[in-house]
């Protein structure tokens, strides 16, 4: 993409927001970037509790799809506040393409957000690095396709903001095999810090690519127009409100049941891992087949594991 390909736009509650004109997304429309930031990321991870709960060790954020650098400037925002008070916020960004995040630059003078903001966006473009004078706040960029620097990163996140782009558009960074890379980087038993994932998405075949891959999920804050968001967990106490058996009920009636690179797996293995899952222990004995159309093509899954009270990570050969 070029800078070209991005428009300011006005969205239909009069925030300003940008248009991507190749895949004709609004991005945080219609409250605009500062608000939905601030609402389905910043607010609803507690990230200023957190900052102030007495740890000692850093809070990391995987900042997944960097876009506009909303979600980071909201987060290093939120840490300002506190002073010199709180742990040391770390937010890793992941990008892999920065035109949009030049074009913001270049039109920094559109959103007041901003507004004191651009010695740190230029530190990101230019360095892919950037500190606070205080210390306190370190933010680096990881440039690339994301599925393959997640297997670099040697910290795990206490938070994980994931906005991509829609998966009309960018599909991969939705799927089984993604949420698998992403849980492998996450606090991986209990009595360590729970991962907690936010995303806008509320899709059939996301939450069960989620599942699948070890997470625990539950319902999401809304925000804007959207009823509700999604928020999961390495750990189910962290959850606010787990989804419920309605909706394992609605999935197993659901013909979007399987993450959408479900042809890399066996459907029936993966179904049965669903009714496996600690989340729905109780709910429901019995599993259906899928239809047979999804049944085709579908090659066994390699190594998949028995769910137990703490759900692990599909390992994919």
């Amino acid at each position: 993409m070029s800078l070209s390909d991005f428009e300011i736009v006005q969205t239909t509650t009069g925030a300003t927001s940008i248009r991507n004109k190749i895949v004709n997304e609004i991005m945080h429309n219609p409250i605009g970037p500062w608000q939905e930031a601030n609402a389905l990321y910043v607010e609803q991870s507690g990230l200023r509790l957190r900052l102030q709960n007495g740890r000692t060790n850093d809070l990391v954020i995987y900042d997944i799809g960097l876009g506009a650098a909303s979600n980071a400037v909201a987060s290093i925002h939120c840490a300002l506040t506190l002073g010199q008070a709180g742990r040391r916020l770390h937010i890793i960004s992941f990008e892999n393409n920065l035109a949009l995040l030049e074009f913001t630059l270049l039109n920094a003078h559109e959103f007041s957000h901003l507004t004191g903001y651009s010695e740190a966006l230029e530190a990101i473009l230019r360095d892919h690095h950037w500190t606070s004078p205080c210390g306190r706040i370190v933010w680096d960029l990881r440039a690339g396709d994301f599925l393959d620097l997640i297997d670099q990163e040697t910290s795990y996140p206490e938070i994980v903001y994931f906005d991509p782009y829609s998966p009309s558009v960018n599909e991969d960074m939705w799927t089984l095999s993604c949420f698998t890379k992403l849980r492998l980087r996450c606090a991986a038993a209990e009595g360590q810090e729970a991962t907690d994932l936010f995303t806008y998405s509320i899709a059939t075949p996301i939450r069960a690519a989620m599942f699948l891959a070890g997470f625990y999920v539950g319902y999401g804050l809304p925000t804007g127009l959207k009823v509700e968001t999604t928020h999961a967990s390495t750990h189910l106490n962290t959850l606010n409100q787990p989804l419920s058996e309605r909706w394992y009920e609605r999935w197993q009636r659901s013909d979007k049941q399987l993450p959408f690179d479900a042809e890399n797996y066996d459907s029936l293995a993966l179904q049965r891992r669903m009714a496996q899952h600690s989340q729905f222990n109780g709910m429901s004995p019995m599993w259906k087949p899928l239809n047979p159309k999804q049944n085709k093509g579908l090659r066994n899954l390699v190594n998949l594991v028995n769910l137990e009270s703490n759900p692990q990570p599909v390992s994919l050969g």
